[in-house]
């Protein structure tokens, strides 16, 4: 079996032909691969960042994070990533990101949030999978959230 990294450059289909300089084709799929994760990417961050700078230019976000606030300081983090965790948690991981970009965090703060996020995201997606291996998808969605809450209050105590 081919290393899967090769295998991500190699064109099953369209072998290199005698008169292409091998460098110069891998580099053009590696371009093309880039360009594709780059949109993927942005459809996935570019509509959530867009969503909380808009609740922050219509002044909803400081609403929403003043009543957040106190659960928040359980993990030393602004009232505004309650929302960036909702959406990690409800949308996926790159999405919980994206909302977070525009709130200006700092370095233990975005340490804090990553961890929790890496911990619990996408709840929807992997309920479906916890489902299908036949775990309790509810004990096992229970242990995640309380694992990331578990580690953003001990980060927050250890930064």
């Amino acid at each position: 079996m081919d290393h899967p990294t090769r295998a991500a450059f190699d064109h099953p289909t369209r072998p290199a032909s005698v008169g292409e300089r091998p460098l110069a084709v891998a580099v053009s799929r590696g371009l093309r691969a880039t360009g594709r994760v780059v949109a993927d990417l942005a459809r996935t961050m570019l509509p959530a960042m867009i969503a909380v700078t808009i609740l922050d230019r219509s002044g909803w976000l400081a609403r929403l994070a003043a009543l957040a606030a106190p659960a928040m300081a359980w993990f030393g983090l602004p009232g505004g990533t309650a929302l960036a965790l909702l959406m990690g948690n409800v949308v996926g991981l790159y999405s919980g990101i994206a909302a977070a970009i525009p709130l200006g965090l700092d370095y233990k703060e975005w340490t804090v949030l990553g961890t929790m996020l890496a911990i619990s995201h996408a709840h929807p997606v992997e309920a479906a999978i916890i489902a299908r291996a036949g775990a309790n998808t509810w004990v096992v969605l229970a242990a995640r959230l309380a694992a990331s809450a578990a580690a953003g209050w001990v980060l927050n105590r250890l930064l």
